[in-house]
């Protein structure tokens, strides 16, 4: 992040913390949100790691193999890790913070996804703000180039990576609810505090300001 989007998001936006999905090597190899912390932005280190990666490990994955990926994620993370992560959005979702991970669309959109149905949110702004995504790391492909060659695919193979058809969104909370009764049930199956989840949809739909400023999420 640039210097001057990270001043926008703290002075304007009242940013407080940055929820910081990615694993311990990842952190270590591109850093930390240095620019935020600049500017006094509080960094959580929540990771979610240890599920099978190898569901889309293919030049061009389909939307059902993004969908089984997701579950992952949810599910298969390594153990503590959701209870570590929803603990810790319980205690910083009453002011602005961001949610991120390497890619910023699969790990940030299960989180974000789920938080947006915790706040009441209809599925079909879920998934819209899901499939905006794509838009938006479409002109940073080269920015990955290095995750493309390592895997020996193609420039226009790791598009399909930055993509993020609504069907996936859709078809994964579709899911959710079919095996879990809802995604609320579906985040305490996968360790996830009761407690927590009633703390964070309580904050995220308190209409009082913040201490921070106006309200901004990701």
């Amino acid at each position: 992040m640039d210097a001057h989007t990270a001043a926008e998001l703290a002075t304007r936006h009242g940013l407080s913390n940055v929820i910081d999905l990615r694993s311990q090597g990842e952190a270590k190899r591109s850093g930390g949100p240095a620019a935020l912390l600049a500017h006094g932005v509080r960094w959580a280190r929540t990771p979610l790691a240890g599920y099978p990666r190898d569901i889309v490990h293919a030049p061009r994955p389909t939307p059902g193999q993004y969908v089984r990926y997701y579950h992952a994620i949810l599910m298969n993370s390594a153990p503590g890790n959701i209870p570590g992560l929803f603990s810790t959005l319980a205690e910083t979702a009453h002011e602005p913070f961001l949610v991120c991970c390497h890619l910023g669309k699969d790990r940030t959109a299960v989180v974000v996804a789920a938080l947006l149905s915790l706040a009441g949110v209809p599925d079909d702004m879920i998934v819209a703000d899901y499939a905006a995504s794509g838009t938006a790391l479409r002109p940073l492909l080269d920015r990955f180039e290095h995750k493309w060659r390592a895997h020996g695919w193609t420039r226009q193979d790791y598009l399909t990576h930055l993509d993020t058809p609504a069907v996936i969104m859709r078809t994964w909370l579709a899911e959710l609810r079919q095996r879990h009764g809802s995604v609320r049930t579906a985040l305490i199956s996968a360790g996830a505090a009761t407690g927590d989840l009633v703390a964070i949809a309580s904050a995220l739909t308190d209409p009082r300001p913040s201490r921070s400023g106006p309200r901004a999420r990701t």
